[in-house]
């Protein structure tokens, strides 16, 4: 014998919607409005003043909500429903709506709570669907209406596989350690992954059609690939690629420059920081002969009472040291 809750229910403007969500529902409904229509008689029934008043023709029945209709559908919305309140929900925002509608799903045991939140938001965010995730909206809007914010389509294409590529792919702007990435859309697609030459993985994801890609090296050539990502996290193919080279670093001479100590064997110097330098590299008569990453350093080893020209240049990773600041010392004796 075949299962009458197997199967959907057509409703008009919304679609099919599984049996098994709408009959608890229903039938809920079916129990309060007897139970208050019960409650109703009872209170009727009951008149401490009966013994000495007049019997009067009672008229109706007190009103219980749902349980008269002038078109005699008892408990059933209207085909073509005005508002959200024609189901019972009376929210004002989207995130009312998606609350309503995910502890009612969730209740009838059809779809998981992840699988719930998931088609509702992109439903709200209005993308593609797959057929599960328009079969819950559909629930959904069979048993809160529309959103009460913005209009939202249920639109299909969620169950394609990426077979295209990202066409338009570019830099938008380049910097020493970074590039802004732009491309065009690829219907159906859920997200993207950004790829670079030199990584075994992908380097970044984006949502829409734009990714900030960072932690690059200044002068540095590099090539960058995206791919959609569609149903089940699966990967289209990948764009054609583009090369951007990152801006070089342009490093100033360091400042202040002085020897805070001179002995006959050794002299500590001292220099005010150079905007982005990582480190600096110090010469003694052309000779290099310390680096330091940071504006203090003492240069050991030198020969007693003898006259050195000491510099020091700013430098980066991946970057070209600037020009030297410079200064004369003679060693003691």
């Amino acid at each position: 014998m075949a299962n009458p809750l197997e199967g959907d229910i057509e409703i008009p403007k919304v679609g099919s919607v599984p049996k098994v969500v709408l009959v608890p529902v229903v039938a809920g409904g079916a129990a309060y409005v007897l139970w208050r229509y019960w409650q109703a008689r009872n209170t009727a029934s009951y008149d401490p003043e009966a013994e000495t008043a007049e019997y009067e023709d009672p008229g109706t029945i007190p009103g219980v909500a749902g349980a008269y209709s002038d078109t005699n559908a008892y408990g059933l919305a209207s085909t073509e429903p005005s508002s959200t309140s024609d189901y019972g929900f009376t929210g004002t925002t989207n995130s009312q709506w998606s609350q309503y509608v995910t502890d009612r799903l969730v209740a009838s045991e059809t779809w998981s709570y992840t699988s719930i939140v998931t088609a509702l938001g992109a439903f709200l965010g209005n993308k593609a669907l797959s057929s599960t995730e328009q079969k819950i909206v559909q629930s959904g809007i069979a048993l809160a209406g529309n959103p009460p914010e913005g209009t939202h389509a249920i639109i299909p294409g969620g169950d394609v596989t990426i077979t295209v590529a990202p066409t338009g792919l570019q830099a938008a702007t380049v910097t020493t350690t970074s590039v802004d990435l732009t491309w065009s859309p690829v219907p159906g697609a859920t997200g993207y992954r950004v790829y670079r030459s030199g990584a075994s993985e992908n380097v970044g994801a984006s949502a829409d059609t734009k990714a900030h890609i960072g932690g690059l090296q200044p002068g540095t050539k590099y090539t960058f690939t995206v791919a959609a990502v569609g149903a089940g996290s699966a990967v289209g193919p990948k764009s054609s690629a583009v090369s951007v080279t990152t801006k070089t670093v342009t490093l100033k001479a360091p400042t202040g420059l002085t020897a805070t100590a001179v002995t006959k064997n050794s002299v500590t110097l001292k220099w005010n920081a150079v905007a982005d330098a990582d480190f600096y590299r110090i010469y003694m008569n052309g000779v290099a002969r310390n680096t330091s990453e940071d504006t203090t350093h003492t240069v050991g080893a030198l020969k007693a009472k003898t006259k050195y020209t000491v510099e020091v240049k700013a430098d980066s990773t991946g970057g070209s040291a600037g020009p030297a600041a410079k200064i004369t010392i003679t060693t003691k004796k």
